[in-house]
């Protein structure tokens, strides 16, 4: 229906769309054996069962709704629409388990977590021990399976739990999950990343962190553009190379040419440039950002607003911030075309001590194109009580992205 409509976010008419579709199929519920007598539709029903009898029926049928629902509650989530999302997402987990549809169970269980966990109505160790017993759960002999889609849920609800120890500060169970499940968290190689960058982050400032565990958690850049890559502007990757010290100026000049797109060929030129300090391209970018980022809060000057936030002193703050930035910095800050990649970024700047960059990436995250409200929020939250990581509201401010997107 999506592609239908030629849209690129679902909105109001998709969703309507949907609760027709809903309608319509809890109609066929009571209709089963009227569609046991439709050939085509039970030539798809044997194709994905071995016994195509009225449960499997009964059960295709109640997967599409349960997959509809899901959409439309993590659409109004995402669009900032919390309201009693928690207690939906664990009414369609329960409807997964009673299908015995346990992979999908713990998806909408660890979305109901991560609803509570952002709308501050679990903290401590009360968001310990949710994230601790789906932890359990999904690492159950019973149910555990060694298939990519199993290890990579796994590796989500395996990241949740240590976020959640990091914020109470358990470096010992931490490093003992460490020793028995990095592997199963490496599943995920952006989940494992996001998730080292963030225990980092948010340990290190409070001492204690022994090198045995400060080897596990530590992300080398190499390490972050192999998982993020994909997650960057292609164009800015080989100045990115450059802006991490992995290869020299005259390297990522070379990496350019070889970009068939001539537009996306000059600009990748350009940012080697900007990478290797040159004042001309670094002007000249810092000129673009601050025309880019005035339009965009503009356009959402009203809902800024509604958050409490001043469009001209964040006006004021961008053009502070981009200018006290250097050309390896301002790269890093136009690279990530992904929300995972732009917090990835934002991390590793906070853990080498570039509060400025940081602070940047959180601003430009929250003012960028990103359908998601929510998603925008909470970038200008970390923004809002960026840099200390000694602070619990800044600390708690990196854990909400982090649930958000894993």
């Amino acid at each position: 229906m999506k592609e239908a409509l030629r849209i690129d976010v679902v909105g109001k008419d998709v969703i309507d769309k949907v609760s027709e579709v809903l309608k319509e199929l809890n109609d066929k519920k009571e209709r089963v054996q009227e569609l046991m007598g439709d050939e085509e539709f039970m030539s798809y029903i044997e194709s994905e069962f071995v016994k195509a009898g009225e449960e499997a029926v009964k059960k295709v049928i109640l997967t599409t709704a349960l997959l509809l629902k899901h959409e439309v509650v993590r659409y109004r989530f995402i669009n900032d629409e919390l309201i009693e999302e928690r207690d939906l997402f664990n009414e369609i987990a329960r409807e997964y388990r009673e299908i015995g549809d346990y992979r999908n169970y713990l998806i909408d269980s660890g979305w109901a977590l991560r609803v509570k966990a952002i709308k501050d109505s679990l903290v401590g160790e009360k968001l310990v021990d949710g994230f601790r017993q789906l932890y359990e759960e999904t690492f159950n002999e019973e149910h555990f399976k060694l298939t990519a889609r199993y290890l990579s849920i796994a590796s989500a609800r395996l990241s949740n739990y240590l976020v959640s120890l990091a914020l109470t500060g358990n470096y010992e169970k931490i490093n003992e999950l460490l020793e028995e499940h990095l592997w199963v968290l490496n599943a995920d190689k952006q989940v494992s990343v996001l998730t080292r960058l963030t225990l980092n982050a948010l340990l290190s400032p409070r001492g204690g962190l022994s090198s045995d565990l400060e080897g596990k958690l530590s992300v080398n850049p190499k390490e972050l553009i192999n998982a993020f890559g994909s997650h960057m502007y292609r164009e800015f990757l080989p100045a990115l190379g450059v802006a991490f010290g992995m290869t020299r100026p005259d390297d990522g000049y070379e990496e350019c040419m070889l970009i068939e797109d001539s537009t996306e060929r000059r600009d990748c030129r350009g940012a080697v440039l900007i990478a290797a300090d040159d004042s001309d391209a670094v002007g000249r970018l810092r000129g673009r950002l601050i025309n880019g980022f005035h339009k965009r809060i503009l356009e959402r000057s009203g809902w800024l607003r509604k958050l409490g936030f001043d469009t001209n002193k964040l006006i004021s703050e961008f053009e502070k911030l981009v200018y006290g930035l250097d050309g390896k910095s301002l790269v890093q800050l136009i690279a990530p075309s992904n929300p995972m990649a732009q917090l990835a970024l934002m991390l590793r700047a906070l853990i080498n001590g570039n509060k400025e960059l940081a602070k940047a990436l959180a601003l430009y995250g929250g003012t960028y194109t990103y359908s998601s409200k929510l998603l925008r929020r909470l970038f200008l939250e970390v923004y809002k009580e960026c840099c200390d990581l000694e602070s619990e509201e800044f600390r708690l401010a990196l854990a909400r992205l982090l649930f958000l997107l894993v």
